[in-house]
């Protein structure tokens, strides 16, 4: 599987994002407007459309990149991307506060927890768009899902086995998506802040893991090639060796 260009401006991620969105609108808002329009008619279907916006980011995102060629530089072009999802993300999340009564930190904590979960999967991605092994990808799409279900998935288990999980649901970007939306105009939770730094300092020692990852592996493979040259150069010249020794007193 030959590595993808250098770095691409994702075209195709900006319009399959723009689709996206619109069809998370579509869904969870309608082509029609409420008979009584109001922000406590609207604020069920915005929170709706932010956790397809989650599920985009966590899951659709990364199933778009793994399922491509491999880049030659995945920690720039994850970052490119990323930058294009979040730019996306600001132009739809905060006009939302025209039809819902969320107070401006409420929405910033929501811009906050999708960047920092946007920034966990990127670095995820980071540290794989470079290989082209199947099975690390395959790993890698099963960590960014458990990332975004298994929060309540543990929650529900514990429910059916009668252990006290309930406080892992937040441990998702849906439930802290669904959580901070139901909140209206009211203060934010104690803590909610503490908990989003919590995640973005996760995110950055991802990233700082996936920067290692991808300049070791960077230098693997100019240590493949240089190997690679050497061995053919040495196959180009050894016919010549057997008939006239006398030019290659020297290794080439």
């Amino acid at each position: 599987m030959p590595p993808s260009p250098p770095l691409v401006l994702p075209r195709g991620l900006i319009f399959l994002a723009s689709f996206w969105l619109i069809g998370s609108w579509i869904v969870a808002i309608g082509l029609r407007s409420p008979v009584q329009p109001s922000a406590a008619s609207y604020e069920p279907s915005v929170r709706l459309m932010l956790i397809c916006v989650a599920l985009g980011i966590t899951i659709g995102w990364p199933m778009l990149r793994l399922s491509q060629a491999p880049s030659a530089f995945p920690v720039r072009q994850s970052l490119l991307d990323l930058i294009v999802l979040l730019a996306l993300v600001q132009v739809v999340l905060w006009p939302l506060r025209l039809v819902t009564t969320w107070s401006p930190p409420r929405t910033a904590a929501l811009d906050a927890t999708l960047a920092g979960w946007a920034l966990l999967c990127g670095a995820i991605l980071a540290a794989t768009l470079g290989s082209h092994r199947r099975g690390l990808r395959s790993l890698a799409m099963a960590a960014c899902t458990g990332l975004c279900l298994l929060g309540p998935v543990v929650a529900w288990l514990g429910v059916v086995t009668g252990m006290d999980a309930m406080h892992l649901m937040g441990v998702s970007p849906l439930m802290a998506v669904h959580t901070l939306g139901q909140g209206g105009g009211a203060p934010l939770p104690a803590g909610q802040w503490g908990w989003i730094v919590g995640l973005g300092l996760v995110a950055a020692a991802a990233w700082a893991t996936a920067g290692v990852l991808a300049r070791v592996r960077f230098h693997r493979v100019l240590s493949y090639r240089g190997e690679q040259s050497a061995e053919g150069g040495a196959g180009a010249i050894a016919p010549t060796t057997a008939d006239d020794s006398s030019k290659h007193a020297e290794p080439p």
